[in-house]
């Protein structure tokens, strides 16, 4: 699967995206899990649930199932004005 970071949380990661082969990681709590161990900088977003994720352009807010071809973007709470 492919992981899309964006704004600050790039920064973080050094990556603006990466991709994971891995049969383990196959719901986002567990993505969330493999976030954290990688980059434990994130963690602190992670716990506030400041981070948001979307799946194959979807907003997602509970765990869902993920597949091996999905793609997943990080980002921050976006803010209008």
């Amino acid at each position: 699967m492919k992981i899309k970071y964006f704004a600050w949380i790039k920064e973080i990661t050094s990556h603006e995206e990466e991709q994971i082969d891995s049969n383990e990681i196959n719901n986002l709590d567990k993505l969330k899990i493999f976030i954290i161990s990688k980059y434990p900088d994130l963690k602190k977003h992670l716990d506030q649930e400041i981070l948001r994720f979307a799946v194959n352009q979807d907003y997602v807010v509970e765990n869902i199932d993920l597949n091996k071809d999905d793609e997943i973007a990080v980002f921050p709470p976006v803010s209008g004005g």
